[in-house]
């Protein structure tokens, strides 16, 4: 039941969302969430180079187990590398090869959706050699906007596309890009279930410079009452139910939080919480969908 997940490698690289309060895990915590991913079934992780220690702390414990060239890495381009030198972006991947210690990358992603306009001034030919000399699998971005999500989908180069989705976040779906990859036979890997942290706080927690956010969190906690469902299952059953045919990427601070988003990712849900989800939902504003808008 597990094989649609995909374990977000962010949190064990530095400290990340806005409900962390813990900050980036030791190297040993870091293994162990690891561990309990793969004891779990799951065998995608995602990484990228600008998330600190998240490569090679995932190399490493990849490789104590045993199963690094079993796994499915996706990791992403630094935005700081001229893409389209080509020497610089070959050293680039290898030395992510290096780090996660593996000998291809599943997926190596563009990181910023600004970058799609890079693939016909000759980024599309660079990631296209390094596809034929075995170093990657796949090719994928990164974004944000459904705009350029519809983009990439009628892209030649781009066969997997990652964007944000969640039970608040009906944007990309409303713009057709789910309904336009699967009649392109694109693959979409969904992040952001749990909109960086937001959706898993009380409203009452909520930092003040987030205070705009309340009334639809306040919301959020009402269908978790109606439905007895904690924030956490009712993020990950939603986007389990809605897009069936897509992976999905979570983050975990502790191995504790790893089995649980397994257990709840495995048990059952009415499906008419769906429904009350996207009527609830329906129209939730950008600002808080988007975090880049959040200061």
């Amino acid at each position: 039941m597990t094989q649609r997940l995909i374990l977000g490698t962010a949190q064990i690289g530095m400290a990340y969302g806005i409900a962390n309060r813990t900050g980036q895990p030791s190297a040993h915590k870091a293994r162990e969430i690891v561990k309990t991913a793969w004891e779990e079934g799951i065998t995608k992780f995602d990484t990228a180079q600008e998330y600190g220690e998240s490569e090679r702390l995932l190399g490493e414990s990849l490789d104590v187990l045993g199963v690094a060239n079993e796994a499915k890495i996706t990791t992403k381009l630094s935005p700081t590398i001229d893409l389209l030198d080509k020497a610089k972006v070959r050293q680039a991947v290898k030395k992510s090869l290096h780090k996660l210690k593996v000998s291809q990358i599943f997926c190596l992603m563009l990181h910023r959706e600004q970058q799609l306009d890079l693939l016909d001034k000759g980024l599309a030919s660079c990631l296209r050699d390094l596809k034929d000399a075995g170093l990657i699998e796949n090719i994928g971005i990164s974004v944000y906007s459904p705009t350029i999500a519809l983009r990439a989908i009628q892209s030649e180069t781009i066969n997997i596309l990652q964007v944000p989705t969640n039970i608040l976040d009906q944007r990309f779906e409303k713009a057709g890009v789910f309904q336009a990859a699967r009649e392109k036979g694109k693959t979409i890997h969904i992040r952001s279930v749990f909109l960086q942290g937001l959706i898993l706080m009380e409203a009452r927690d909520l930092p003040q410079y987030m205070a705009f956010a309340a009334p639809v969190i306040q919301k959020f906690e009402a269908l978790g009452v109606k439905y007895e469902m904690t924030r956490t299952a009712m993020a990950l059953t939603y986007i389990k139910l809605r897009y069936p045919e897509c992976d999905v990427i979570f983050g975990a601070e502790s191995p504790a939080q790893v089995r649980e988003n397994c257990r709840i990712w495995n048990s059952f849900a009415p499906g008419h919480f769906v429904k009350d989800a996207l009527g609830m939902f329906s129209d939730v504003e950008e600002r808080i969908l988007n975090p880049t808008l959040w200061d």
